[in-house]
């Protein structure tokens, strides 16, 4: 064999190994994609309000003796049979998260958030978290959401969650919801809120071994008929 037909014989099983690795995603999870997750700007900064109990920021003054999960401030319902607030996070071009990452179909949302609550028995006032998936349209594709997190024993609950993320989503709307049990007064709080995205490692149009074995197969029949054609003439 020549030094130029090993050469070609060299690249050619090179493009085969990279054609086999071709569409290999990268597995990661990011950071919190949340701003503003626990209140500590000190107001609603980055959240949009609903329902109609206003929730808002407290800092331990609501309800004496229901103080922040950490830090100095939390969110809390208010007044009012149930309230909402709700972030809006944009996924592609967001560290790293790209459109075939999502829509590979192993992208993970995971939800975490601290809950408390003023006893009123059971069940007294609680929170839970919503979340959409929207496409690049901002049409919702689907929407879960957590249990009802209700601690009123004097401690934070912690909830975690993994929901599988639709293919096509572009946003993910996370929904804090304050929902009244007892009284006037919404007495539920949430702290320290957390949503990741992991992505899983997946391939996407990866060539089967046996087919990756017969392209090999064949870059050196060609090779061989080279040869003999060398000899021939």
């Amino acid at each position: 064999m020549t030094k130029s037909m090993r050469k070609a014989l060299k690249l050619a099983i090179l493009s085969i190994l990279l054609g086999a690795a071709a569409g290999r995603t990268q597995a990661g999870t990011t950071t919190n994609l949340l701003s503003n997750p626990g209140a500590e700007a000190g107001s609603i900064a980055g959240w949009t309000v609903g329902g109609t109990s206003n929730p808002g920021v407290d800092s331990g003054s609501f309800d004496p003796g229901i103080n922040p999960n950490s830090g100095t401030f939390d969110f809390y319902g208010h007044t009012g049979a149930s309230g909402t607030l709700t972030q809006d996070v944009t996924l592609v071009g967001t560290q790293g998260i790209t459109a075939a990452l999502i829509d590979n179909g192993t992208a993970v949302a995971g939800v975490s958030f601290f809950e408390q609550g003023l006893n009123q028995g059971t069940p007294s006032d609680d929170a839970r978290v919503t979340l959409s998936f929207l496409d690049g349209s901002s049409t919702v594709l689907s929407s879960v959401s957590t249990p009802e997190a209700d601690s009123h024993n004097g401690a934070w609950q912690n909830f975690t969650g993994s929901f599988a993320i639709p293919i096509g989503t572009r946003t993910i709307a996370y929904t804090m919801e304050f929902i009244r049990h007892s009284g006037n007064d919404l007495d539920a709080f949430v702290d320290d809120n957390s949503l990741v995205v992991t992505t899983r490692a997946a391939t996407v149009g990866t060539p089967e071994p046996s087919t990756v074995i017969s392209a090999g197969v064949a870059v050196l029949a060609g090779l061989g008929a080279m040869v003999c054609r060398r000899r021939i003439s």
